[in-house]
C-alpha cells in the first residue's frame, strides 16, 4: 500500500541546511510516476493510526483535528531558510481568514523524527509567535514518511541530519479529505484562503 502511495511525490525541493535552493529531486522514484501537486486521495487522512506527539507532550491521532478544516505543513525547526518562511506563509492564511480562524486547525508536522522533541517544537511555535489554534507534531520516522506520502510531500535527509523537501501547504475538510494544495514559499495563496472559507 505504502508503496502506491509514493507514486503521488511532487518533485521540486528546497534546501533548509544552507539557505539555498536545490534541484529537483534526483531520488529512486522514476519522474513518470511523480503526480503533481493537486493529485488528491479521496480518502481521509484521519484513518491513519499513527501516534504522534504535540509540542505540549500530549499523544494524538490526527483524528484528533477531525470537526473543523485543517490546514496542515511538514516543516523541521532546524531549517533557516523554507521552513520559518513556509510557517509565516500559513501565519499570513490565519491572519486573512479574520473572524474566521478559530474555526481552523493549523497543523505543523515535523520531518525531524530525531531532534525535533515536543520542547523544542514548543520552542519554534514561541520564537514563529503561534498561538493555541496552532499544533506541531512530532511523529517516529514511519509515521512522518506515511503522511508525507499522502500529502505528496517529498523530503530526503542528508549526512548532517537535516533536509530537503517540498514545501506544500494542504487543506483538509472536517473529515480529513484534502481538498486543496498549494506549493511554493512565499507563494501566492488567494486560493487556498477562498478554499478554506468553502468548508465553514
Amino acid at each position: 500500500m505504502k508503496m502506491l502511495f509514493y507514486s503521488l511525490f511532487t518533485a521540486i525541493l528546497f534546501s533548509c541546511s544552507n539557505g539555498n535552493k536545490q534541484p529537483a529531486f534526483t531520488g529512486d522514484i522514476p519522474e513518470s510516476n511523480v503526480a503533481p501537486v493537486g493529485t488528491l486521495s479521496s480518502g481521509s487522512l484521519y484513518q491513519l493510526a499513527d501516534t504522534f506527539k504535540t509540542q505540549d507532550d500530549k499523544a494524538v491521532t490526527l483524528s484528533s483535528f477531525k470537526g473543523k478544516p485543517a490546514v496542515i505543513a511538514m516543516i523541521f525547526t532546524h531549517c533557516t531558510y523554507a521552513c520559518p518562511r513556509l510557517t509565516g506563509d500559513i501565519k499570513n492564511i490565519e491572519s486573512k481568514l479574520k473572524d474566521g480562524k478559530g474555526k481552523v486547525n493549523f497543523v505543523l508536522v515535523s520531518f525531524d523524527a530525531d531532534r525535533d522533541l515536543p520542547d523544542t517544537l514548543k520552542r519554534y511555535a514561541n520564537s514563529m509567535g503561534l498561538d493555541a489554534n496552532w499544533t506541531l507534531l512530532h511523529g517516529d520516522e514511519n509515521a512522518v514518511r506515511t503522511l508525507s506520502v499522502l500529502l505528496n510531500v517529498q523530503f530526503a535527509k542528508d549526512a548532517e541530519g537535516n533536509f530537503s523537501h517540498s514545501n506544500i501547504v494542504s487543506v483538509l475538510d472536517k473529515n480529513g479529505v484534502l481538498v486543496f494544495q498549494k506549493e511554493g514559499i512565499d507563494a501566492d495563496h488567494t486560493q487556498t484562503v477562498n478554499a478554506i472559507k468553502q468548508l465553514f
